[in-house]
């Protein structure tokens, strides 16, 4: 068995929040400014800054840059598929000024800790036969792994390059993470190469994977393609057919293969009024203890940030205590589990 991991393992902060860059439709965020970002970086109290922090770092993941064309894999079949020109989109959302890295570099400005960043790389979707011609001199087409591999590349090398320029000094790039939830077979040759040059300009990968999902169960993939850094969705949302009992068994899972895990909270049909609680309760020392041992990342859905704190203050503040291993159990009505 191997050991736990935790963010301290490998010198990286424990708690992460995702950021997605775009969504389903145009009412999700591209452009995250300090108004939005405030809650997620500073812990408020009654609508004012405490002086404490609260999320370590943040993950940004590129769903869309602009209406009807998605980055992601997730949502292929919905629109249309990226071209080179969606990916420079979403890389001068990323460092747009006043939003995003910079709205985070602002608001950490009086730490003495940098915030980990985690950059999701644009996915190639397999297949496209017309890309573009990402600086090539000639159209890629991504039926072509050396065409992939170049596309990934060039935008990477293009990050990096801007990171240089920005000149953040709160922010820490801890390194790049791949978007899609399940590998395929014509993937992970892809995967090997791209990870293999990030780590050797210095930086780390991720890989946030379904349990259950190809690749996450049999076999498991993430030592194999050498992702530093990996955590499971427990796929528990609150208000589906998957109960607790999933937190527990990816918790077994990540006991094995020493992954972290994914807690989800958002709002809408799918997930039940206490979601919250049941992930806090079942990460304490008595129950699985992922509130000591693991590197935690938080996916929020239908909800921002600011959204959370306001509207949900008792979460807000509970997620602090959590955070801060003070947490206690919390009962509620028709809670399942004793």
């Amino acid at each position: 068995m191997r050991g736990l991991l935790k963010g301290e393992d490998l010198g990286l902060q424990n708690q992460l929040a995702v950021i997605p860059i775009g969504g389903f439709d145009e009412d999700h965020k591209r452009l995250w400014t300090e108004e939005d970002l405030r809650p997620a970086v500073q812990y408020q109290l009654n609508g004012q800054n405490t002086g404490e922090s609260y999320f370590k770092g943040f993950i940004f993941n590129p769903i869309s840059s602009r209406e009807g064309a998605y980055l992601h894999p997730l949502y292929t079949g919905f629109g249309e598929h990226s071209r080179d020109e969606d990916w420079t989109k979403y890389l001068d959302f990323l460092f747009e000024k006043g939003a995003n890295l910079h709205a985070l570099n602002s608001l950490n400005s009086v730490s003495t800790t940098p915030l980990d960043i985690w950059i999701g790389l644009p996915y190639p979707l397999s297949g496209d036969q017309s890309f573009g011609t990402a600086e090539s001199g000639r159209d890629l087409s991504f039926t072509l792994t050396a065409d992939r591999l170049q596309a990934l590349t060039w935008w990477y090398q293009k990050v990096l390059s801007q990171w240089q320029l920005s000149g953040f000094t709160q922010l820490k790039l801890q390194g790049f993470y791949w978007v899609k939830e399940v590998l395929s077979d014509n993937d992970e040759e892809l995967i090997q190469q791209i990870n293999t040059i990030i780590h050797s300009d210095g930086y780390k990968t991720m890989w946030l994977p379904n349990y259950g999902g190809f690749g996450a169960m049999k076999p498991w993939k993430g030592d194999h393609l050498k992702f530093d850094v990996t955590a499971v969705n427990t796929n528990y949302y609150g208000n589906t057919m998957m109960g607790t009992e999933w937190i527990n068994h990816a918790c077994m899972f990540s006991n094995v293969f020493g992954c972290g895990i994914q807690i989800n909270i958002g709002k809408g049909w799918t997930f039940s009024r206490y979601h919250v609680y049941d992930f806090l309760n079942l990460g304490l020392p008595t129950r699985n203890n992922y509130m000591n041992d693991r590197l935690l990342v938080f996916s929020f859905y239908n909800l921002t940030f600011k959204e959370f704190a306001e509207s949900t203050p008792a979460e807000y503040q509970q997620l602090r205590h959590f955070f801060r291993k003070q947490y206690v159990e919390q009962s509620y009505p028709g809670k399942s589990y004793t």
